[in-house]
């Protein structure tokens, strides 16, 4: 069974309610090439346990240093439209969290990162997709090459949306 984001750019607003910013990801370029619209809508979508591991320690399996671990909530404050769409997923909503654009931002992406996730026969036409690299397998990439283009277009859209401390993005993950 797959995990997927669910995930909402807010805004603050001078009053500090945060305003939910609804779709904003546009489909031009050739970033988007082969990617269906509905697909990238929401902030780190579509499906990519590396960048899952990165923002929430979901899915690690490349044992990435997540940027932090859950709050296991959305923010009291969240906008209505963030709340609403939270609660729909009841009980299957899990490692529900946020962060600001300023956090992702301050992040040293040039970091090398040691993607332990790797490929292993574990008996005869039987492979495992999700096997832990031992020492000497795996690969060693910038956390910028591990994230790959498509969460950096992210990040450059977010950063349209206002100053980095009043822009965030509240998620949580499903099965």
């Amino acid at each position: 069974m797959g995990c997927d984001i669910h995930s909402h750019a807010e805004v603050k607003r001078p009053d500090g309610t945060w305003r939910n910013v609804g779709k904003i990801f546009p489909v031009n370029g050739p970033i988007w090439a082969g990617i269906i619209k509905s697909d990238f809508e929401e902030p780190f979508y579509p499906r990519n346990y590396g960048v899952f591991g990165f923002l929430a320690n979901v899915r690690n399996y490349s044992c990435v240093t997540p940027i932090a671990e859950p709050k296991y909530a959305i923010p009291e404050d969240a906008a209505p439209e963030t709340q609403r769409a939270y609660e729909e997923w009841e009980g299957d909503a899990h490692s529900a969290s946020w962060l600001t654009l300023e956090q992702l931002l301050a992040v040293d992406y040039s970091t090398i990162a040691w993607n332990r996730r790797v490929m292993k026969q574990t008996a005869p036409k039987c492979w495992n997709g999700a096997a832990l690299a031992e020492e000497g397998e795996g690969t060693h990439e910038s956390l910028r090459d591990f994230l790959g283009e498509l969460f950096f277009a992210h990040l450059e859209t977010l950063k349209t949306l206002g100053k980095p401390e009043d822009v965030r993005v509240v998620f949580w993950f499903d099965n």
